[in-house]
């Protein structure tokens, strides 16, 4: 091998290093990227179960204030209770079987 050939070979092998470190930088970073996505969905489903959790508890206390409020619209109150306990029985049934 000349002496040009060498020093061409000796340039390709360096480059090739430089390429290696950059594609395991990258690799770092993604695992680093995937990891914290992870991280940002967790957090998604706990404020989704939140959500949920205060719309009921919201929906109740509208109830309440409502049977507090107007002693003549305990009727419709009666109905959503009514409708919220065989909501319950039904997810028992379901979870019987």
């Amino acid at each position: 091998m000349t002496e040009k050939e060498t020093n061409l070979l000796a340039v390709f092998e360096d480059r090739i290093h430089e390429l290696m470190k950059i594609c395991d930088g990258r690799k770092r970073r993604i695992g680093e990227l995937e990891t914290l996505c992870g991280d940002k969905d967790l957090q998604i489903r706990e404020a989704k179960q939140t959500i949920a959790s205060l719309q009921s508890k919201y929906a109740n206390m509208l109830a309440a204030r409502s049977l507090a409020e107007n002693k003549d619209g305990f009727g419709d109150v009666r109905k959503r209770v009514d409708k919220l306990v065989r909501e319950v029985e039904t997810c028992i049934e379901l979870l019987k079987e």
